[in-house]
């Protein structure tokens, strides 16, 4: 069998790959402008290359496809992080959670917080997060969830590490029993020719019913000459925002963006969002973010307390931190009714104060109770801690008979019954 030349069998294979009906087509279709020999030579050649060229063909359209593998299932732990699972938790996982921050000034401290839940039947803890980019932050709860049970899960990104369009990653393993992977992915456009300083608008922890005023510096750097904010969309929650154009210069536009904290604020954090309008086509709204806590004049290491299986007479406690404002004095509480009561409260005014709720039952069944915890602050400021417990009997001890000894026996007369005294 004769070679072939290197021109002819390049032909082929290129045939082979642009998946041609029939390999031998460049060759076959142009074998009448072939001279005789170089005919025979691909005509030979196809016959002896043909079941060797099969293999490759079908080698190589098959090698991919178990390359690829089945798709990879869809991690159920991502149904934890959905807002309405505990009303329908037979819904389908989504494939990712997304969590997308808009576009913002370069330099904006983003967080998200998330609510998760367990709706497995088993308890479920946080074991391990692998973040993609040193950008993005993660705060899992520390508590292991039971079933049914919710904790925040809260993410931060750092908008000033990086510019322009930015898609990160976080992954969160759940387990321990079974084990899952929750996919989160966070996007967010960090404009470079808009900067904010500070990062957000950052309240601080601050009293509740004060009135206090946060301000962030929003500058533009842009080529747009007459770039300017139309306008604020304040956000739902407890916050007046006021925008003001600082004078211009040929350095760059400033504004001061300020936000007011309503008198009737709730006690607890500050997560809002004010959306800024622009004239600028490529980005006509711009995000800023206002965070904080309000700090109530009261607040207690618990306001739920749980007392189960606990048997008649016994006694069991629950210690609850008070802290307030100011030093404050708590008002005695005793007895509380149902076997329920509040002791160890101390006499004398401090900014934290340590009580016990005791619970010792007199009967069996369930007992739901709320406690009020008067106190001397401004206002008469008064706490409530729920009460659940269960009691149960206490159990039965069988009374075991001591042994009475037999009479001596008289051959001549029976042995009469023993009398065994009843339990």
């Amino acid at each position: 069998m004769r070679s072939v030349s290197g021109p002819v069998l390049a032909r082929r294979w290129a045939a082979v790959v642009a998946g041609a009906d029939d390999y031998r087509a460049p060759d076959v279709r142009t074998a009448d402008r072939c001279a005789p020999a170089e005919r025979q030579e691909a005509c030979g050649m196809s016959r002896y290359f043909a079941p060797v060229l099969s293999i490759l063909v079908v080698f190589s359209l098959t090698v991919p496809a178990f390359a690829q593998g089945p798709a990879a299932p869809i991690p159920w732990a991502n149904k934890m992080f959905l807002q309405d699972i505990e009303k329908n938790p037979s819904q389908p996982p989504p494939p990712v959670i997304v969590q997308d921050f808009g576009t913002i000034p370069y330099g904006t401290l983003c967080s998200h917080k998330f609510t998760i839940t367990n709706i497995y039947d088993v308890p479920m803890q946080v074991l391990d997060i692998r973040r993609s980019c040193g950008c993005m932050e993660a705060f899992p709860p520390l508590k292991v969830l039971q079933p049914t049970e919710t904790a925040e899960f809260l993410i931060t990104m750092d908008a000033g590490k990086f510019k322009g369009p930015g898609s990160q990653t976080i992954h969160v393993t759940f387990g321990p029993r079974f084990i899952s992977q929750a996919i989160i992915r966070v996007t967010a456009n960090s404009r470079a020719d808009v900067t904010l300083n500070p990062g957000l608008i950052q309240f601080g922890t601050v009293a509740q019913g004060t009135t206090p005023t946060a301000m962030a510096e929003l500058r533009y750097q842009g080529k747009q000459k007459d770039w300017k904010v139309t306008g604020a969309v304040a956000p739902t929650g407890p916050l007046t925002i006021d925008v003001k154009e600082a004078p211009r210069d040929s350095a760059a536009v400033k504004y001061y963006v300020s936000a007011n904290l309503k008198a009737d604020a709730p006690a607890g954090a500050i997560s809002e969002v004010i959306s800024l309008k622009t004239n600028d086509p490529t980005a006509p709204v711009i995000q800023v973010k206002v965070a904080g806590s309000v700090l109530a004049p009261l607040t207690l290491s618990t306001n739920h307390v749980q007392f189960a299986g606990v048997k008649v007479g016994e006694i069991v406690s629950h210690k609850v931190i008070l802290r307030g404002t100011e030093p404050f004095k708590i008002q005695p509480v005793g007895d509380a009714g149902d076997g329920l009561s509040v002791v160890d409260v101390l006499p004398a005014a401090g900014p934290a104060q340590v009580i016990t709720v005791r619970f010792q039952p007199t009967r069996p069944g369930p007992v739901r109770r709320d406690i009020a915890i008067k106190t001397d602050l401004k206002g008469g400021t008064t706490a409530v801690i729920q009460v659940e417990a269960d009691a149960e009997a206490a159990a039965i001890v069988p009374v075991v008979p001591a042994a009475v000894p037999a009479p001596p026996t008289n051959p001549g007369s029976p042995i009469p019954p023993v009398a065994v005294p009843k339990p």
